[in-house]
């Protein structure tokens, strides 16, 4: 409708919009929350960039100040030794001749200085020009070159001519006083003068160090000087340390090994890891308060372990692949370290640290700078865990020997396959159409039989390695079918009852009364356990060998002990109990002995540990009795040699006890005199229950199941059981096992929460917090304390426990064995490649192999085989006076590089050195360690031979006594009653029967450990000449080195205070380089000898004698004193020798006589056998040598026994050094 003029005339107000409830309402308050947390949230993330991602810039800051603070507080107090070594008369006499050459050397060193200067000057005059003009030149014969026609190619040729011609002024330098004068120069002169001015400052530079060489030598002298003298850091190098953390580059430290795919950043926060000062805990404390976590985390690598650090380079190796951790993380301590149940490689905790080391060298037997997983290592062989468990390695011999079997038989299988086929070859070519087709099928069976014939001897050698392996095979615990021949009837259940508490720290575990304080057994009531025992008793008596040993007479106590005190006994066993027990813990504490074996056994025992009672046989397993031998009409013989094969198949029979025990070469009233002694320190008349029924039959069928089921041959040789195999699992690989694999059973919360297993609680029964222990260190440390701890609680049946049995484990036995298995991870478990394991070879591998040789007989307990660690004897108390230490057997550091190889190999198959009818087997140039095994083997195996001990040429029937060969109805022994070398030792080299392997093995081990080359050459020392002669004489006889005075020369008179070996075998046993270097000073050598050193000083390229020898014309001669000292000691003869003595001074080191005490009456009876009548008193063993024939030498007569003057004739035999 159309407006009015009214309406037209009225002003229309707008219409107003409606409300928005968006647009209308004010947003300020949201954008100012919106910017707050927008700049909060950007503050956050500032501060979480700069320090909640990097919390380790404040342990860096830390650090530098902490160290710096210590380096300045160092450097106040001066290093001592840096003052003393500036001080010292060595130092200024380098410092004089130092300044000397140099004030020498100064005026021409100025003069060409100067001249130096002037060229500089020169040339810098004319570089400028010269290198502009010579631009353009450049540029212009480049376009020349260039130019694509010829006006253009001309044009560029004029161009750079004119270059060439054009001249430039220069202020030229005309000598040293600044004066220059302009001269003109064009290209051609600029360029002849700048080379011409670089070479003569070359050469000026040259002439320059040749004037300075004199001074540069002296002063680099004087530099090694202080370097080598000074212990700790000079104040230059702390005041550079001070300068670099002044300027400290604050960032993330990190390993990156392409290679290897390892990333660290440990040193990131552990900075001292590799400083080149000692940085201790308390060093690097805060100041005025007490070590905190960081100054633990400051330390650098312990001082003693430089070198791994060396071998082990962390920008090869990292960090985590050692000690494990999660090494990318930074964030927390916890991240960085691993402590997470779902990570695989937490870090090592530092009791064991050195399981990182298993994880590559699990293939070693002895870890250096790894001493507490040594001691695993050890422990796991030595306290019987070997047993039950199979662990990589520790199968040497067991797993040769199956080989060897399972080859024979192979090889047994295809000749009988190949008779067959022959024989049928035959019978078809007798019916053969033609003649061709039976001569084809005659030369086949032909080819089979001489196939048969080559099986026929490789499987000889196969046997002849099965009787070294059977050799080498030895049990943890002692032969169980000797039972009947040892022990006390009665005693043998006691002793299964609870091992520990008749001999406390035994090897055999506990396997029914596991936990006194809490009552558990591992049956399921105390009279179950009992049962067990019983039968387990029954069977072991009723299967062992019947029949009688040789009875035995008392000896003398008194001498019994000092012989078991210092022979040697004592450093593999112990006398005394609790704080009074003496001796080494290798082998049995023997205290209680006569509690519970047979003096007539024991006797037997000590003479020849070795001498077993029946041979067995693998093949018809077996122990084989006279009958055997009889109806083969075989002598009832059996030994390592010549009678190891079984009389009824030809196999190879083990002839001797198990045991790493060796043998002594003891006299039969030696040994009676030692066992009397042991007989007299425990009770003599002992008490115990009645054991009448170890004779039930019924029993021993349930004896024979339970000895299955608990594994008893696993550590013992048991009749029936001797192809037994483990009842545990494989633990080569047991610390890779997931962690949900590790059977907690019950005690998983207890774990997960940190409780005790026995309490419930959060603290032990010692009131002792508990940490949380739900890893691998906590199931093992838990499983090896008290196996039965996962039993707690559950219902289950008796035979269903589980079975393994408490052994005695000190706290830091279990640590150790904790170590080797956390570091048990095999290569699927590894946080490193396998490239890096170790896998020695060459000599470190012989070293290596030599190891399980040593620690399987513990050479240790008598000799220090490493520099550093001391053997158990020389810790007894008989050993700790002068005249003791004088007793100790030789350390072994250098024993390789000392003796010849193939008099060593002499030496180990018979530590007496008594000949016994063999000789080494060397043919030509081929020697012991040679490469030449068949050499060897041959030496050793007539070794074996010689000392094979007849076990039963004296029995009759089964097992009973017949008339004796030797006295005490014992064999005789392998060896002579006396030391070899060393005849004035009271500790025996015993005889080890060590077979040719082990022979091998054993040589190349010291070889290798002396860093000797194999094969080994003999060097050949130049003859003496009789000037020579004299003064070498001259020298041994003088005052200052009467070197007879301490060795043996087979006077009886002058020897019995002798403290050092016979010259005479000097020249076959020891090697010219290291009597040398023993010469010059033996304390490098061997530290502690008693052998004096500084007997010769240095003289220019020589070596001369310390000391003035009037008239004897050493002060002409030219030649090297040591070396002639030592050509005339390889060379000294029996004669001379004779000269020598009748004018040298007796030895001074005496020994101290040991009285005698009367022999005692023989102990009680200790088995079932009827009690043995008094022994009569016997005459000592102490004879007095007969004297021997008069010998006429060169220039003298000596009277000297009879065995001395084979030896002084010869040259042979127990009397050289």
């Amino acid at each position: 409708m159309a407006e009015t003029p009214d309406d037209a005339l009225v002003v229309r107000e707008p219409d107003e919009p409606a409300r928005d409830p968006i647009a209308s309402r004010s947003t300020s308050g949201i954008l100012l929350i919106c910017t707050l947390l927008m700049m909060a949230v950007v503050g956050w993330s500032l501060y979480d960039e700069v320090y909640g991602l990097r919390p380790w810039k404040d342990m860096q800051r830390e650090f530098v100040a902490r160290e710096t603070r210590y380096l300045k507080r160092l450097k106040k107090q001066g290093n001592a030794t840096e003052k003393e070594v500036r001080a010292s008369a060595e130092y200024q006499q380098l410092k004089d001749e130092a300044d000397a050459a140099k004030e020498a050397a100064n005026p021409a060193y100025n003069e060409k200085a100067q001249q130096i200067r002037l060229i500089d000057q020169q040339l810098a005059a004319i570089s400028d020009p010269f290198q502009d003009r010579r631009g353009h030149l450049t540029v212009a014969n480049y376009r020349a070159e260039t130019a694509h026609d010829k006006n253009t190619k001309a044009k560029y040729e004029h161009e750079a001519q004119q270059i060439r011609q054009e001249t430039v002024q220069i202020s030229y330098p005309l000598d040293g006083s600044g004066r220059k004068q302009k001269q003109p120069f064009d290209f051609t002169k600029l360029d002849q003068t700048y080379n011409d001015l670089k070479a003569r400052k070359a050469q000026l530079l040259v002439e320059q160090a040749d004037v300075m060489k004199d001074y540069t030598e002296k002063n680099k002298k004087l530099e090694e000087y202080v370097k080598d003298n000074v212990v700790g850091l000079t104040a230059e190098q702390l005041s550079k340390l001070i300068e670099r953390n002044d300027k400290y580059d604050f960032g993330l430290h990190q390993i990156n090994v392409n290679e290897y795919n390892i990333v660290d950043r440990c040193e990131t926060c552990h900075l001292g890891v590799r400083e080149p000062l000692r940085l201790t805990p308390a060093a690097m404390k805060p100041t005025g308060r007490k070590i905190d976590a960081d100054a633990r985390a400051f330390v650098n690598h312990p001082s003693e372990s430089k070198e791994l650090l060396q071998i082990h380079d962390p920008e090869k190796f990292g960090c985590s692949s050692c000690h494990g951790g999660n090494g990318r993380a930074t964030t927390t301590v916890e991240k960085a370290h691993g402590l997470n149940e779902f990570w695989l490689h937490p870090l090592h905790e530092k009791d064991n640290v050195e399981a990182g080391c298993q994880q590559c060298h699990s293939n070693d037997r002895v870890v250096q700078y790894a001493n507490n997983l040594t001691l695993g290592k050890d422990l796991f062989q030595t306290r019987g865990c070997v047993g039950c468990h199979r662990f990589e390695g520790y199968d040497r011999e067991t797993d040769a020997l199956t080989n060897s079997r399972q080859e024979i038989k192979q090889l047994e299988e295809q000749m009988a396959a190949n008779e067959r086929d022959a024989k049928q070859a035959e019978q078809e070519a007798a019916t053969a159409p033609d003649d061709a087709t039976a001569q084809r099928l005659n030369t086949r069976a032909t080819a089979l039989r001489v196939t048969s014939s080559q099986l026929a001897a490789r499987v000889e050698q196969l046997n002849t390695q099965s009787r070294y392996l059977m050799q080498d095979q030895k049990k943890v615990g002692p032969n169980l079918k000797d039972v009947r021949l040892k022990l006390r009837k009665e005693w043998i259940p006691e002793w299964l009852k609870d091992p520990q508490a008749f001999r406390p720290g035994t090897k055999m575990p506990t396997f029914w009364y596991l936990n006194p304080d809490l009552l558990v057994f591992k049956s399921q009531t105390a009279q179950q356990a009992d049962d067990e025992r019983k039968a387990i008793a029954a069977y072991l008596w009723q299967s062992a060998f019947e029949g009688d040993i040789p009875k035995q007479d008392g000896g003398d106590a008194g001498h019994g002990k000092e012989l078991f005190e210092t022979k040697g006994c004592m450093a593999c066993h112990s006398i005394g109990e609790s704080d009074n027990k003496v001796g080494g813990d290798f082998a049995a504490n023997l205290t209680r002995v006569g509690e519970k074996a047979s003096f007539d056994y024991i006797v037997r025992w000590i003479h020849n540990p070795r001498e077993r009672y029946a041979p067995y046989c693998p093949k018809e397993h077996r122990d084989l009795t006279p009958d055997d031998y009889a109806k083969h009409k075989q002598p009832y013989v059996f030994d390592t040699g010549l009678h190891s094969k079984c009389p009824n198949d030809g196999a190879e029979l083990q002839v001797q006890n198990m045991t790493v025990m060796p043998n002594f070469r003891l006299s039969v009233q030696d040994a009676r005199d030692i066992a009397t002694y042991l007989f007299s320190l425990g009770n003599t008349q002992p008490s115990y229950a009645d054991a009448s029924y170890l004779d039930d039959p019924k029993l021993k069928d349930k004896g024979f199941t339970l000895i299955k089921q608990y594994g008893c041959a696993g550590c013992h040789e048991i009749k029936g059981f001797e192809e037994e195999q483990r009842i545990g699992k494989e633990l080569t690989n047991e610390g890779a096992t997931p962690l949900e694999r590790l059977d907690f059973a019950l005690q998983t919360s207890n774990a997960q929460d940190g409780k005790d297993p026995y309490t419930g609680t959060k603290k032990d029964k010692d009131g002792n917090k508990v940490r949380e222990w739900y890893n691998h260190k906590g199931f093992f440390e838990h499983k090896l304390a008290d196996p039965s701890v996962y039993d707690r609680n559950k219902e289950k049946d008796a035979r269903d426990h589980l079975r393994m049995p408490k052994p005695y484990l000190t706290d830091e036995w279990q640590t150790a064995l904790t170590t080797f298995l956390l570091g048990s991870v095999g290569t699927d478990g590894a946080n490193v490649p396998a490239s890096l394991f170790y896998n020695p070879t060459n000599r470190q591998k012989d070293i290596q192999d030599g190891w399980w040789v040593v620690k399987k007989y513990n050479c240790m307990g008598c000799h220090s085989v490493q520099v550093g660690q001391k053997s158990v004897i020389s810790g007894l108390p008989q050993f700790q006076t002068p005249e003791g230490k004088d007793q100790l057997p030789p350390a072994l550091f250098t024993e390789g590089a000392r003796v010849d190889p193939e008099w060593l190999l002499r030496f180990l198959s018979d530590p007496s050195l008594s000949g016994g009818g063999y000789d080494l087997i060397v043919n030509g140039h081929e020697n012991a360690t040679g490469g030449n095994n068949n050499a060897q083997a041959s030496a050793g195996a007539n070794a074996n031979a010689a000392q094979a001990t007849n076990n039963a040429s004296n029995r009759q029937g089964n097992g009973t006594q017949a008339s004796a060969n030797g006295e005490g109805g014992l064999p005789a022994q392998p060896g002579a009653n006396r030391n070899g070398v060393r005849l004035y030792l009271k500790p025996r080299m015993p005889t080890f029967n060590f077979s040719p392997n082990e022979l091998r093995t054993l040589v190349r081990f010291f070889m290798a450990v002396a860093s000797e080359q194999e094969p080994y050459m003999k060097q050949q020392l130049e003859p003496l000449t009789d000037q020579e002669r004299n003064m070498a004489r001259a020298i041994f006889q003088s005052q200052q080195a009467p070197c007879l005075k301490c060795h043996l020369t087979g006077n009886p008179e002058h020897d019995k205070n002798a403290t050092a070996p016979n010259f005479l075998q000097a020249s076959t046993r020891l090697q010219p380089g290291w009597t040398f270097r023993w010469l010059l000073d033996p304390q490098r050598v061997i530290p502690g000898t008693a052998m004096p050193s500084g007997l010769f000083k240095k003289d220019g390229d020589r070596w001369v004698f310390a000391f003035d020898v009037p008239n004897s014309g050493l002060n002409e001669y030219q030649g090297d004193h040591a070396q002639l000292l030592t050509r005339y000691i390889l060379a000294l003869t029996p004669a001379e020798q004779a000269r020598l003595a009748a004018s040298s001074p007796s030895a001074t080191a005496g020994r101290t006589p040991t009285g005698t005490s009367q022999p005692s009456a023989p102990p009680a009876a200790a088995t079932h056998h009827a009690t043995r009548a008094s022994a009569q008193h016997h005459a000592r063993a102490r004879r007095t040598t007969a004297r021997g024939p008069t010998r006429t030498g060169d220039e003298i007569t000596m009277h000297v026994p009879e065995a001395f003057t084979a030896a002084v004739c010869h040259g042979v035999g127990g009397f050289s050094p």
